[in-house]
Parts: structure tokens; sequence; C-alpha cells
């Protein structure tokens, strides 16, 4: 049952590496409340190459994926963030089987049998099969050991091991046939012996340059008239840099429900009632746990610790000395001192670490400790013990030791063990990481520390807050559920308008109001104008308008207006200043500095590569030209990015040719093949055309 454990561990992290995961969300409620989006006419939560998703059939992905979360983390319950993230990976999975699914049918890849047979129990057995199977005393990896796990697998009669197995087995079918389609593009990539030269010239011709460069910020923007048609002309021409994904824009107020006086009087009557009480237990953590909204901390702190409300005051009291009610931090508290001792400020020990399996491992555990304990008493040499026998990698590898850490960096117990014991002292100790035994090696600066109850009571709204706040809300919403009169009682009010003009259709949250998914799928089927209901998230109602709205595939000439009108500037001032320079002639550089009044200008080590011209910054279209030229000829005007320039070239420094131009081509080819995965991936989902409807749903 160890080995069951072991590979059940292994199992999760395996499926998340290579990204073949079945991992997913619950969805809540949605059957049982949401039946109407089922009945709609389109019920599909996404197209992939033409093929529509169905939801159906997606959330029976998920039930498959809920279950195999379920039994790799061991738990029956899933948190909100875990499912939001979840669910993203299981649209992705989907996504990944029909683009890759395709390209392995087209080529015929699989994995046989014999090939799945040699990555389990042969010779070449997959990486994280020789982690679970490997002895960790000896290192060896034992391939008996994977057949006698594999024969006693249904031994466990709920199924579970057999079914991670399963999981874990098509993981890795996955990920092979994944690397045999990324090898075979990869080996399909050339580099020809001409490009390979072409290539080393380019990063190894230098050029020295003077330029005379006529900035474009040189002229003011407001001087530069561009009509309608320059808009459109430069829009048409660059459409591609415009392309968009579905989003929209809002403008919001939020109504946060703070305490009011009422709820801080009822707040303090509350724990004015508590004093007393507290002042006469004599189980103080037991108090706290059931009167504070806070958790009883058992640490000693020295001088300085505490706030200063009660620093100086408990360290020059007797114990069961009450401070309090005083308020702090959003509450009223009262603090009590427990105890005082002389601890030290910080200790260095070592430790051997021995996990614990599971329960029924615990006293073979124990006596296994017990007896490192007695050879270490008698001399034996704590350091060596601790390499062959500590499981903690970190510290193991020297001797156990972990150096000096000051209270409270460690887990409760290891850190008791630590700061009340004495210097030398052997003990043993169980933690969530398994058994310790602990040797301190060491302690410094003893000081008075004390121990200090604290009764946290916290000021909150009560229900009567939060249903006034609501209703001013909810009062807002109607009366201005028009984006003037949203407009007009947000300044009449002098409310503080928010804004965010980029959320996108799976978007979690709007800004920073948490759990806001509601208001993203409001966003995503209202009209622009239109003025939301008022929304609850945390501590927070909210009131949208909704004021963009675009649409996927390519910006409107209006939405990107501005984007447009800058370049059909810069392209006006680029025309005006060409005519200048040539009207300054092509005699010499300094001439042509002189007539058009910017100075000539120098730069040494222009590479091809590196696109960079001096102070004329990244210009990539004029580096180009540069490296074009011959020397002492002048350039004509060349339009780059931060403005005009002409050019002249003193003098190449040619590239050195190696005699073996192989090392070269291997290089290439090397580059090409790290992008290769990346690129061909991207590729094969644009062309795929995926459209994600899941905004629909969820």
């Amino acid at each position: 049952m160890a080995m069951i454990s072991k590979i059940r561990s292994k199992a999760g992290l395996l499926i998340g590496i290579v990204g073949f995961s079945l991992l997913a969300f619950i969805l809540g409620d949605l059957l049982s409340h949401n039946r109407d989006l089922f009945s709609s006419n389109d019920s599909s939560v996404g197209v992939i190459s033409g093929n529509k998703i169905d939801v159906r059939d997606f959330e029976d992905q998920v039930q498959l994926s809920v279950n195999n979360y379920k039994l790799n983390n061991n738990t029956e319950t899933v948190d909100q963030n875990t499912m939001d993230q979840l669910r993203e990976q299981t649209w992705n999975q989907l996504v990944n089987n029909e683009i890759m699914g395709k390209q392995f049918a087209k080529l015929g890849l699989n994995v046989s049998p014999d090939e799945l047979f040699d990555m389990v129990k042969g010779k070449n057995p997959h990486p994280q099969i020789k982690q679970a199977f490997t002895d960790p005393k000896t290192g060896e990896f034992s391939t008996a050991n994977v057949i006698n796990f594999l024969k006693n697998m249904d031994n466990d009669k709920t199924g579970r091991t057999r079914a991670q197995w399963n999981v874990f087995e098509k993981a890795i079918m996955e990920e092979r046939l994944q690397q045999k389609y990324n090898d075979l593009v990869k080996q399909g990539l050339f580099v020809s012996s001409v490009e390979a030269k072409e290539d080393f010239i380019s990063k190894n011709r230098f050029a020295s340059v003077k330029f005379v460069f006529l900035p474009y910020s040189t002229v003011v923007d407001s001087t530069i008239k561009v009509s309608d048609a320059d808009l459109k002309a430069v829009y048409n021409a660059n459409l591609k840099r415009y392309k968009q994904e579905a989003s929209r824009g809002i403008e919001y107020v939020t109504f946060e429900v703070t305490p009011s006086q009422v709820d801080l009087k009822a707040a303090k009557e509350s724990i004015n009632k508590t004093v007393e009480e507290f002042r006469a237990t004599t189980n103080d953590s037991l108090f706290v746990a059931q009167n504070s909204d806070a958790p009883f901390d058992a640490n000693f702190k020295k001088r300085g610790s505490f706030s200063p409300n009660i620093d100086s005051v408990m360290f020059n009291s007797a114990i069961g000395t009450l401070v309090g009610p005083y308020e702090e931090n959003n509450g009223f508290k009262i603090a009590k001192l427990v105890a005082v001792k002389m601890l030290p400020d910080s200790v260095n020990a070592r430790h051997i670490l021995l996990k614990v399996a599971d329960a029924t491992a615990k006293d073979a555990v124990m006596k296994t400790a017990d007896s490192l304990k007695a050879a270490i008493k008698s001399g034996s040499n704590f350091a060596v013990l601790s390499t062959l026998f500590s499981t903690d990698e970190g510290s193991k590898i020297k001797g156990g030791d972990l150096g000096w850490f000051g209270p409270g960096m460690m887990v409760p117990e290891f850190n008791d063990a630590c700061f009340n014991g004495n210097k030398g002292d052997v003990t043993i100790v169980q933690t969530q990481f398994g058994i310790h035994i602990i040797e301190i090696v060491n302690q410094s600066g003893m000081s008075k520390q004390i121990q200090v109850a604290i009764v946290d009571r916290k000021i909150e709204a009560s229900s009567k807050t939060y249903q006034m706040v609501y209703a001013k809300a909810n009062e807002f919403a109607n009366k201005n559920n028009k984006a003037a009169a949203f407009d007009k009682a947000v300044k009449d009010q002098n409310l503080s308008k928010l804004l965010d003009n980029n959320i996108l259709e799976n978007a979690k949250q709007v800004g920073g109001l948490e759990n806001s998914r509601e208001l993203v799928r409001w966003a995503f089927k209202a009209e622009v104008g239109d003025v939301s209901k008022a929304f609850e998230f945390g501590n927070k109602f909210t009131v949208a308008k909704l004021t963009l709205a675009k649409q996927k595939g390519f910006s409107t000439l209006e939405e990107v207006k501005d984007q447009v009108a800058f370049e059909a500037r810069r392209d006006k001032k680029a025309e005006q200043f060409i005519e200048k320079f040539n009207k300054a002639g092509k005699s010499n550089l300094a001439s042509i500095a002189t007539s058009v009044g910017q100075p000539e200008q120098s730069a040494e080590q222009v590479n091809f590569a590196a696109t960079q011209l001096g102070a004329g910054g990244m210009e990539p279209a004029v580096v180009g030209a540069i490296m074009t030229m011959k020397p002492n000829t002048i350039s004509p005007p060349i339009k780059g990015m931060n403005g005009v320039f002409v050019v002249s070239v003193n003098s190449f420094t040619d590239a050195v040719m190696p005699k073996d131009i192989k090392e070269t081509r291997q290089q290439v080819v090397q580059q090409l093949q790290q992008r290769a995965s990346y690129e061909v991936n991207n590729a094969l989902r644009e062309k795929a055309n995926i459209n994600d409807r899941r905004g629909k749903f969820y």
C-alpha cells in the first residue's frame, strides 16, 4: 500500500507537468438553477475547427475531471479559485485534444502496446515511473516493484488505485504522442550553408556611421492636420495591428458597507461584558478560542514585538494583568499577561526527519526515532545518521543542520522544542511533516519573553447596516438607470467613479471587486449605455454603466482613432522631413546638418541583429538600410520609428567567417527548434479558429 500511495501522489504531479490532465470544476447548481441555458437554440460551449462542443459533453468531461481531482488530492471539496483554474485547464485540454488529435491521426502517430510496456516495465521506464519506484535508501529502481504494484493494485477495493493508474497511463501515452509530433517538426527543420553564413554575417558585421536625425517630436502634433481620408488610408494599411478579442468597458461606483456608530457602540458594549470573565478564567487559551475573532497565539515574544498599546505595560506587570478594552485594527481588544520566561532570541539546531506514510506506520517509525536518539546519546555522529536516515533532502546534505532561526519560523511543535529546551538537548517531536529527532546545537541572546492572550472583537457592520447600504445602492441603480442620469447622479453626489476598459469575456473579476464574475457576464449581455442593478461583491455594492463593447475581430476605425491619428500625423511629419532633407541636397553630411538645423551624430558597432542606432534609438528599418550601403556614400532620407534619418557609412568591419560553417548551422537549427513547438502550436490554434463561448454559461 505504501507504493500505491507513492504512485497516487506522483500521478497528479505528472498530469500537471505534461498538460494532459482532466482537471475541472464542479459547476455548482447549474443544472438545477439554470436549466434554461440548456434549452436555448445553441447549447455549444465553444467551437474548435468548426466542431461545436456541446455544454452537456463539456459537463461530462468536467465530472470526470472532478472525480480525478478528488482522487489525486484526497479531498471531497474544491474551493472557488481552484475550480476556476481547473475549468480553464479543462477547456485547454479539450482544445488541445481537438487540434492535436487531428494532427496525430493525420500522421498515423500512436503508442503501441510494446512501447507502453517499455515505458512502464521495460528498459526505458518513464521518469515518473522511475521516481515512484526507486528505493530512497539505495537509490535503485526496481522493475519488480512496478510489476508487483500492478498485480496488487486491484486489492484496493475502492477502485481508486486502478482509476488513478488509468489516468496516469493515459497521460504518459499522450505525452509520448506530443513528443513524437514535436520531434517530427524539429527534425523537419533545415538550414542551408548559405542561410547559416547570412545569419553569422548579420550578427558579426558592424558599421561605423554618421547621421543627421530629424525627430518627430520637434513638430507639435496640433500643427499637423489629418483628414478622414488620411485616417482611413492608415487604418487600411495597418489593419492587422488592430486585431482584438471581444471586450467590454464599464464605469462603476461602489457603496461600501462599513460599521456605523451604532455597530461601534454595540461592539464596545459586547467586549466590556467580557472583561471580568476573562480576568477570572483559569484557561486563557480556551477562553480566547471561545470568545475571540482571532485565534490564541501561544508564542512567547520579546519586548517590542507587541502593539504599543500593551508592550511596555505587559513587560512591567505581574502575571494575570489585564489591559483594555482598547481599540486597534478595526476592533476592540483585551490583553492578559499569561506567562513570563527567559528564552533565547535565536536557536541553531539540526534534525533527522522520518516521514510517516500512514497511521499504521507511526509506531514503527517512532521505534526507529528512539533508536536513533539512543545512538546519538551514546556518541554516534549526528551528521552521518542524518545523511543516512533523514528524508529532509534540503538539510541532510548538511548533516541535518538548519542554521540559526528565530521564534515562530518553524512549525509550533518544532519551535517549542527548540526554544523551551537547552543547548545540547536531543528530543523527539512529531509535526505535520513527520517525526523529528532534534539536537539543539546552540542558543543565543537570552531575554525576558512573555505570552499574552488577546481577546479580539472585530467591529463589524450589522445586518441593519448592510440593509441600509443596499437600499442606498439599489435606489441609486433604480433612479439612474439611464446613462445620462447615471453620470449626473455621480457628479451631484460627488461619488468616486472607477473604470475598466478591457474586460475579457472569461474574466473572473473586475478591478478590485472580489468574485465579480456576475458583473462580467452582465457586461457581455448589456448594450452600451445600459446601467446595471446593484451587485453585491464582498462588502461592496456596485452599480455599473456599460461604456464600450468591442467585438472579436478587428477594431473599428472609431475605436482606434487616436492610435491611427498618431500614425497618420507621424506619416505627415515624415513627408515634411523628407522634403526638407531633399532640399538640403547631398553634398556632404555637415552641410545637410546645418541646412536642417540638427547636429551631425555618430554611432559605432551598428549591427543588423541589434537594430540600435546610437542616440537615435531602436531603428530596424534604418539599420537595415545601412547594412546595404557602400562606405562614404550618403543615403536618401530614411523614414524611421522615431524620425527621419540621412546616413553616411564611414566603414564596415566585416565578419570573419569560421573555417567550418557546420557549428553555425547547428546553432541556427537549435534556435529554430527551440521555437518550433511554440510557433506550431500557435499556428494550429489560429487555424482552428477557436470560438470560446464559455462566458454564456459560467
